[in-house]
């Protein structure tokens, strides 16, 4: 009998290696085709051994050994198909970018819609569990993002409106754990706040509101009341549409503000206040300068000075609320703190985990309390998918000396630059995954290697642009961690949903769509798009 039947001899050579002694194990023969590649199939056969060898009798396992270690050998020396190691390396990238915002198990192959809701209030809302809210009449509902399903409906009366609401850049900013609906008549609003099972924690009468400086219908001199995060409302009061004129000929300047304070305008104040009681948690005040005038809106009669309109709009995130006036803004956190992000050409953008980058010229990086965790020379650029948040920041630092193009760097904290590459035309960081970082362009996208810098590959041609920059742009990103969904979305009545192999930047399918696509964003691992019709992706 051959010796490979022999049992004695494989009793005495089997062995199951545990984790740690893995990285011990010799390197592959010098002539492998392809190093490694046996030690990564042991090491996947060991795993399923060893839960199989738990369950076995005694008698058991020594059957198993005797037939087991001739197997393990011969699989050793056997080819590993680049499929199986393909197919195993998706699987591992699925599954580090789980639980990551913006993650969805598979892109594979093209989804399709399989449920969609038309939302009344014209924004999308998502609770924690993967609920979806809604608004139908005087009714707000919570759909299962996945499904479609309705979970819970409860009604708060006519008008409703709810938040905090997401939109692009709240793509890194978790569901919430309660929802702020306002409801009822312009002069009688009411305030109602529900858990993520449609229970009512409490409910506040406030009287005459309007939800935007545009509100028809509303008393004047009502306040602006908007829905915000962890239980809150940001209130903006005394708004009125403030007008000073300015000669035509001349740019508003310290003169023109002059006229508008004396006139019994008053810089605006942002109060985040608890939805329930009215306790203040924070208050900022915008304070405008000469310089942000530039910025407001006007209007101009042909027998008059043209006239400066100062409506402060209010933007209540997940992650922030933000009150905006012209060219200056004042950034509060759901708990009450105020954020320094400067006045002179910055604005914030949330971070995963909580926190934000107030981004210039020099950029801060705060977090939830208001801290600064660092600061970084140039136009920090966080991306909107990051497997890697604790990475290098990645910063739009100016033009080059040598060829005068834009050039992205790579920054730690300590403002070391790792690698810095040309940028020409960038308009922000798309995504870091799967070791790319994904740049968005004038034209399309460019992925560079996340370690080095170096152009891994470029698709100029995904969007399309006329001279003066108008066209299309994109609109949201999801990622199975292998691949990269994106909307693109223009000015028509069709977007286009593509997906592209974050490794080599090849399309690996195509879809266009009907309907003007706001963004696409994924809630609790289920894309979902949104038009004003929200659609579930799967």
């Amino acid at each position: 009998m051959p010796p490979r039947f022999r049992r004695a001899e494989p009793m005495t050579t089997f062995e199951l290696v545990p984790d740690d002694e893995l990285e011990d194990w010799p390197a592959p023969a010098s002539d492998d085709p392809e190093p490694g590649r046996a030690r990564r199939l042991l090491a996947a056969l060991r795993v399923r051994a060893a839960a199989r060898w738990r369950t076995l009798s005694r008698r058991g396992r020594v059957a198993v050994a005797a037939g087991t270690a001739v197997v393990v050998v011969a699989a050793a020396g056997a080819a590993v198909t680049p499929g199986i190691l393909e197919a195993r390396g998706e699987r591992l990238r699925a599954e580090a970018v789980q639980g990551l915002p913006g993650a969805v198990d598979d892109l594979s192959e093209p989804l399709a819609g399989t449920w969609r809701l038309t939302n009344g209030s014209g924004a999308l809302a998502a609770l924690r569990g993967g609920l979806v809210l809604t608004t139908e009449g005087t009714a707000v509902a919570a759909l299962d993002a996945g499904t479609g399903r309705e979970t819970w409906r409860h009604d708060v009366g006519p008008f409703p409106t709810c938040g905090p609401q997401r939109g692009y850049r709240s793509d890194s900013v978790p569901p919430a754990d309660v929802v702020v609906c306002l409801s009822g008549d312009p002069d009688d609003r009411t305030v109602t706040v529900l858990d993520a099972a449609g229970g009512v924690v409490g409910e506040r009468s406030i009287g005459p509101a309007r939800i935007d400086t545009f509100s028809d219908g509303t008393p004047d001199g009502a306040p602006v009341v908007v829905p915000a995060a962890a239980g809150a409302v940001a209130v903006v009061d005394d708004i009125t549409d403030a007008t000073a004129p300015w000669p035509a000929d001349d740019l508003p300047d310290a003169d023109t503000l002059r006229k508008l304070r004396a006139d019994g305008w008053r810089d605006p104040t942002l109060r985040l206040e608890d939805a329930l009681t009215g306790e203040v948690r924070g208050e900022a005040t915008v304070r405008l300068r000469p310089e942000d005038l530039g910025e407001c809106g006007m209007t101009q009669d042909e027998d008059s000075d043209p006239e400066l309109m100062t409506e402060p709009m209010v933007d209540a995130s997940p992650s922030s609320t933000t009150l905006s006036v012209c060219g200056a803004s004042v950034v509060v956190t759901p708990d009450g703190v105020v954020l320094d992000t400067g006045v002179d050409d910055r604005w914030a953008i949330p971070l995963p985990g909580g926190g934000l980058v107030s981004v210039g010229e020099e950029s801060t990086v705060l977090d939830e309390d208001g801290t600064v965790v660092a600061t970084v020379p140039g136009y920090l650029l966080p991306p909107v998918l990051d497997d890697d948040p604790d990475g290098p920041f990645l910063v739009l630092a100016g033009q080059d000396d040598v060829d005068d193009e834009l050039r992205l760097s790579a920054v730690d904290a300590d403002g070391a630059e790792a690698w810095d590459a040309t940028a020409d035309g960038l308009e922000g960081v798309l995504a870091r995954m799967a070791g790319v970082v994904v740049v968005q362009t004038q034209g399309g996208l460019v992925g560079l290697d996340a370690g080095t810098g170096a152009q891994v590959w470029a698709r100029d041609n995904l969007l399309r642009r006329s001279a003066d920059g108008s066209g299309d742009w994109f609109a949201g990103a999801v990622t199975d961690g292998t691949r990269l969904l994106f909307g693109v979305s223009g000015n028509g009545e069709h977007h286009r949903l593509v997906t592209l192999d974050l490794r080599d930047g090849s399309t690996v399918w195509e879809r266009e769509e009907t309907g003007f696509l706001e963004w696409l964003t994924a809630i609790e691992g289920h894309a979902v798009a949104f038009d004003g019709v929200v659609h579930g992706l799967g």
